[in-house]
Parts: C-alpha cells; sequence; structure tokens
C-alpha cells in the first residue's frame, strides 16, 4: 500500500510539495462517505462525524465533503468560505488516515431550489425543446460561463489542499424542471454548424421525432456527449493548473440523452489517459421499497462500468439515501446495496447516508447501518478483489448507448431505458446478462432497438444467436434483414390468445401444454409468426376453446450467416415464471450460444447470477432474490470441472464436488443461500 505511518508521520505525500495525503485515493481504498454541508460546517457536528468515522475505519477509506447543500450553483463567495472551512477538515481528516476530498455538488446546477441564494450572471440557462429555461441550471456549451464562473469554482475548491475533486452529476441535460436540453439558441447553431443544416429550434423537434431521423438523432446524442466531454476537459486542467496531484472523479447515471458516450467523457477527465481518475456509477434506488430498484439499478450500473476504459481502476457505486429518510433503506439492504453494485463492476462504493445535522438527526442514529456494513466488508472487499474490472459474459440484454436515438415520438422524453429493462423477469430465472455485445454469447433485440445499432453490429447479432419480439422482427426485416430472420409478422390478435407448445426437442417433455396469459389483465396483443422455409414452429396459438388461431408464434431458424434466430410474439418479455416456460428458455438460450453460457440455473427458483471473465476464470456473483432459504439448488457451470468453490457473505468457504455433466456443462448443488444474501462462485482448486 502506499501510504505507511512512517511516511504520514514525516509529511511525505509521494508527489512532492508541503500536503500532507493519509492515503493514496487510488490505493488500498474500499469505500468512501459523502458528508453534506451541516455536517462539517458546523464544528460539533463535525466533531462527533470524525469521531463516528474513526470507529469504522474497517468500512470507510475516504471522506468526500459536499460543497453546498443547495443544487444550483453557489455564489463564489460562498464557495471561497466553505473552502476555507473544508481545508481545515480536510486536514483533520487526514491526520486521522482518512484520504479526504471535496464533491462538488453543482458545476450546471441540478434544478430550482433557492435561486434567490445561487450565483448571479446572465449566462445561457439549459433550454428544453419548448423554449423553457431551468433558472437553476447553466448550458454546458456556454464558453463564457465556463470561464467567468467554472474556472475560479474549481480554482478555489483545488486551492483547499484536496487528495480528489468529484464532479457530481448535474453535468448531464435531464434538469427540473425544463426536461432534457439544452436546445438553447446557441446549442441549436452550434448542432447546425456541425451536421450542415439549419433548423430553427422548432424545426429541430419536428426532425428529431421524424421515425427515420435516425442517424439524425444519433448525430445530436454525440453532440451532446462532445460538449460534456469539453466541460470535463476544461475541469480537469483547471484543477491540475492549480494543483496536478488532485485526482478527479465523475459521477454519472443512466441516461440516455446525453449520449453515454462514458470512454469520451473518461479520456477528457484524464487528459487522454495522462491522469489516473475516479468514477462513481449511479441513479435512483432511494428506498428499499421495492427491492427490485436496487436489482434494476445494478444492471444499469453493469452498464456503466462496461462502458469505462481499462485505466479507470477506481469505481464507487453510489449508494443514495437523499433526503436522508432512515426508514426508507434498512441496514441490512444498504448493506446488500453495496454488495450487489461491487458484484456489477465496481471497485467499491460511495455512501450518501448520512443523517443531515446539525439540527437534524445526529450522526448516530446511522451505527445500525453501519454495523450492518461491518458485517459484509470481507465479502465486499473479496468480490473487489476477485472481479475487479473483469468483463461480464452471458446473453447481451439489449443494451447500446445509442438506444435512445431507436425512439422518435418519445426520443425527447429520454425513455431509452425502457430497452435493456425488458428483460428483468427472464433474467431473474439463472441467465446471466452482458452488458457489452462484444462479449456475449447470444443476444436479445427488442422494440425498435434495432435502429440505434450499426450494420456490423446487427449482422454479428445475426450471425451468433439471438432472441427477439415481433417488433424487433418488423425493425429488422425492413432493414432489409428478412433473409437473415426468417420470419415475418402477420395477423395480430388483441383478443386473449392461448399459447401451445409444439412438438420440438426444446419442449421435451412439455409439448402439448399450454401458457394462458390473459390480455384483458396484462394488456398487449399476439400474433401469427409467417415462418421463411426451414423455420421450425416451438409455439402456437389457440383461441379458449382449442381452435387454431395462428401455426406460428413462436419459432426458430438458422440462416446462412450461420446465425440461429429465434422470435416470438406472444408475451415474448414476460410471463416466464412457471415451471414450463422457465426450462424451455433455459433450454432455447444454451441452444443459441451453442451451448456455451457460461453459468444456468437448472433447478426452477428464482436466483440471481451475475458472471465476470476473470483471468482466473469466470467468477458468478449470486444473489437469493426470495423470502425463502434456497436449498439443493442446481446449478450448471461451463466447462469440465472436476470442483467449484462457493463463498458466502458470512466468510464461509465450501469445495463443491460435480454432481455429474450436462453437454459443455458440469452440475453442481449449492448449499442453502439465506434470503437476500449474496454468494460468489468460482472454480475449484
Amino acid at each position: 500500500m502506499w501510504y505507511n505511518e512512517e511516511n504520514r508521520r514525516a509529511g511525505c505525500d509521494g508527489r512532492g510539495g508541503d500536503r500532507e495525503r493519509a492515503v493514496d485515493p487510488l490505493g488500498d481504498i474500499l469505500n468512501s462517505i459523502r458528508v453534506s454541508v451541516p455536517n462539517w460546517k458546523d464544528g460539533a457536528a463535525f466533531d462527533s462525524l470524525l469521531s463516528f468515522l474513526c470507529e469504522y475505519r474497517d468500512c470507510v477509506q475516504q471522506v468526500a465533503f459536499f460543497s453546498s447543500d443547495f443544487h444550483p450553483p453557489q455564489p463564489l463567495e460562498t464557495a471561497k468560505e466553505h473552502a476555507a472551512i473544508l481545508r481545515e477538515r480536510i486536514r483533520r481528516v487526514k491526520e486521522q488516515g482518512f484520504s479526504s476530498g471535496i464533491n462538488v455538488l453543482s458545476t450546471l446546477g441540478h434544478h430550482t431550489e433557492r435561486l434567490d441564494e445561487m450565483v448571479k450572471g446572465d449566462w445561457r440557462r439549459l433550454t428544453n425543446v419548448e423554449g423553457e429555461e431551468c433558472a437553476g441550471s447553466f448550458c454546458p456549451g456556454d464558453a463564457r460561463y465556463r470561464e467567468e464562473y467554472v474556472k475560479p469554482l474549481y480554482e478555489i475548491y483545488a486551492a483547499a489542499a484536496p487528495d480528489f475533486i468529484w464532479v457530481d452529476d448535474d453535468v448531464r441535460y435531464g434538469h427540473f424542471p425544463v426536461g432534457n436540453g439544452c436546445f438553447c439558441r446557441e446549442c441549436v447553431a452550434r448542432f447546425n454548424a456541425r451536421s450542415g443544416t439549419s433548423y430553427t429550434r422548432e424545426e429541430l423537434k419536428t426532425a428529431l421525432e421524424t421515425p427515420e431521423n435516425t442517424e439524425l438523432r444519433k448525430e445530436w446524442l454525440r453532440e451532446q456527449s462532445e460538449k460534456i466531454a469539453e466541460l470535463l476537459r476544461f475541469v480537469g486542467r483547471t484543477v491540475r493548473a492549480v494543483d496536478d496531484g488532485i485526482t478527479l472523479g465523475f459521477m454519472t447515471g443512466e441516461r440516455y440523452f446525453e449520449g453515454y458516450d462514458f470512454a469520451l467523457w473518461a479520456d477528457a477527465l484524464s487528459e487522454d489517459g495522462a491522469y489516473e481518475i475516479l468514477w462513481r456509477p449511479g441513479g435512483g434506488a432511494y428506498s428499499d421499497r421495492p427491492f427490485s430498484s436496487m436489482v434494476e439499478k445494478a444492471r444499469q450500473i453493469g452498464r456503466q462500468c462496461a462502458r469505462l476504459p481499462g485505466n479507470v481502476t477506481g469505481i464507487q457505486s453510489e449508494i443514495e439515501d437523499y433526503p436522508y429518510r432512515i426508514l426508507f433503506k434498512s441496514p441490512r439492504s444498504t448493506a446488500l446495496e453495496v454488495l450487489l453494485y461491487t458484484a456489477a463492476g465496481c471497485t467499491g462504493a460511495a455512501l450518501n447516508v448520512l443523517p443531515n445535522a446539525p439540527r437534524g438527526e445526529p450522526v448516530e442514529v446511522m451505527r445500525g447501518h453501519f454495523e450492518a456494513l461491518r458485517r459484509v466488508i470481507p465479502f465486499e472487499r473479496l468480490l473487489s478483489e476477485k472481479l475487479g474490472r473483469a468483463p461480464s459474459a452471458g446473453v447481451w440484454e439489449g443494451w447500446h448507448k445509442d438506444l435512445q436515438a431507436a425512439l422518435d415520438g418519445d426520443f425527447l422524453s429520454g425513455g431509452g431505458s425502457v430497452f435493456p429493462d425488458a428483460w428483468e423477469e427472464l433474467f431473474s430465472l439463472g441467465l446471466p446478462a452482458c452488458s457489452r455485445l462484444e462479449d456475449a454469447c447470444c443476444y436479445l433485440l427488442t422494440g425498435r432497438s434495432p435502429r440505434a445499432l450499426e450494420e456490423k453490429e446487427l449482422i454479428r447479432i445475426l450471425s451468433g444467436g439471438v432472441y427477439m419480439d415481433a417488433e424487433a422482427l418488423d425493425e429488422l426485416n425492413r432493414m432489409g434483414y428478412e433473409d437473415l430472420t426468417g420470419f415475418r409478422v402477420g395477423k395480430a390478435f388483441p383478443e386473449d390468445s392461448v399459447e401451445v407448445y409444439a412438438d420440438h426437442p426444446l419442449n421435451a417433455g412439455i409439448a402439448g401444454r399450454t401458457r394462458l396469459c390473459p390480455q384483458v389483465f396484462v394488456r398487449g396483443s399476439s400474433a401469427e409468426l409467417l415462418p421463411a422455409p426451414g423455420a421450425e414452429t416451438l409455439c402456437f396459438l389457440e383461441d379458449h376453446r382449442g381452435r387454431r388461431k395462428a401455426a406460428c408464434s413462436m419459432g426458430i431458424r438458422r440462416n446462412r450467416l450461420g446465425g440461429t434466430v429465434c422470435v416470438s410474439s406472444h408475451y415474448a418479455r414476460s410471463a416466464f415464471s412457471d415451471t414450463l416456460r422457465s426450462a424451455e428458455m433455459k433450454r432455447l438460450f444454451r441452444y443459441l450460444s451453442g451451448d456455451g453460457l457460461p453459468f444456468l440455473t437448472e433447478s426452477c427458483v428464482r436466483l440471481l447470477a451475475s458472471v465476470r471473465r476473470t483471468p482466473q476464470g469466470d467468477a458468478v456473483a449470486l444473489l437469493n432474490p426470495n423470502f425463502d432459504v434456497l436449498e439443493n439448488t442446481a446449478v450448471l457451470l461451463g466447462g469440465d470441472l472436476q470442483t467449484a468453490a462457493i463463498t458466502l457473505e458470512d466468510g464461509r468457504r465450501e469445495l463443491l464436488r460435480a454432481r455429474g455433466r450436462d453437454g459443455a456443462m458440469t452440475r453442481f448443488v449449492l448449499p442453502p443461500l439465506p434470503p437476500y444474501a449474496m454468494a460468489l462462485l468460482e472454480r475449484g482448486e
């Protein structure tokens, strides 16, 4: 480890200069705590907090102080006042052996709040497509705003001698109350100049909502990413001109409207890899009601981590309880959230869970949460060390950074995340999700998402094994890929249909059985599929009297590229959680992958699995998302194995003996998994 007691006493920071740094920000750091202004500005509150944190050094190694307690940009005079106090707070925290720095809450501004206290200036406001301005947020492309406000703001905080500075997630386009921007006059003019167009704002809105203008929407998204990259590069150069030993970090979320180009932003903040940087993926999950919000956030975080270049090694997930309602998350769910996001690709966690002292609750109310966190720290560290930045493996979930461009009428609302979330139920069966197309063994397509993909990406998918719904089939056929898909969509049935499993090897033991999904309750429609020669039927449709409605509602076909395409038109994205459908889908994805799945839950249970392809072999993070103990759960690991090793959350490690082979996979039976608990499954010694 970079830090030791000897160099701390000597006041050596390893980089020259007279500032003492307690811990290398990219060294032996697991978790950080984010401290709101009331917890550090008041002297008594800060003393209490520091004493509390010293009791939990095993849980937290890094302290990040928020620069502001409201969300529009603060006046520079306030920043100077805060920086003077923070310099002393940072010094005291580092004396106790922690790394310490500043989280700049508002660079552009989050939304409208306490507007009478925010910075005053005639800079361009963030503007939506209707021309409405956000009074609390500024345009990221305003060069004068950068020079006159952003530069002095970061210079002020860089001079406070922090180990690191975080850029918060207000550097984006979704701000209250105007929604997605920025369509200010200058941003529209910039887009016109770069794209060779001459749109007014009103004309641009119409063009972006026109269905066939997918490429225009992609170009708009690229433009938004570039404005963010320019701002991040500006911030990086500003801070390093004051002190190039300060490590910079950026917080992101799953917001498709800003282009989702994490690699571009990481290059900008690191000045093309010249400096190490930190990253904090986040998004939602402010409560454990429902628990599924944390599972969804874990998948979003996995997608964010997958887009980061390999030189970003310090990735702390956002654990967000704002506005600090202690009953909204239990101690156990907070600790489990940390583990979920570490398994998804993070190397640690950034906890924003402290109460809003000093006039509110004391820090002591969080002791239960920190005790719960302490119990899982060894397992969190194991996940972080074992998985690191290893890529995910399994079924590509349909995620792509340009998904927003696949929308037309919904484009300006920023709803692109609907595509990958469509498969939530499928992955609860124990199929592992893969965030990057290039790492996957088979693929999913849904809705209009094919529009977002490049031709080479679609050819890759259609050359492998892919499962899709009828809407995605329609899109592909319209794009000219009908000879590769092997199906067309025929008559739609808005009324209830009964799906029947056909006589096919993938339906062994269930042929003739039925799948009933009442459309009157769940909505949606089913349709007939018209197969090309060589296609095989997996399911067909009947009415409730047993009369045939469609000869095929789910089918499979091998194409001239050697790929295998499976299409379903009847609840293709849901209603998997019964014994028949779950069995069929597991067989199907083994077939689509060429029996190349790295992991599969064989038993009919809910089990969430995340596979990471480490240098030592595939490692599988497991979560039991049930109220019941999972006992005698049979799982399959890819390869011919004799043993597997499983480590439970409490540190118990058990060597499992193989229970036989099934094709290219080896069967193991797991020890009991407690409710809402995790485990790590690896190849045996």
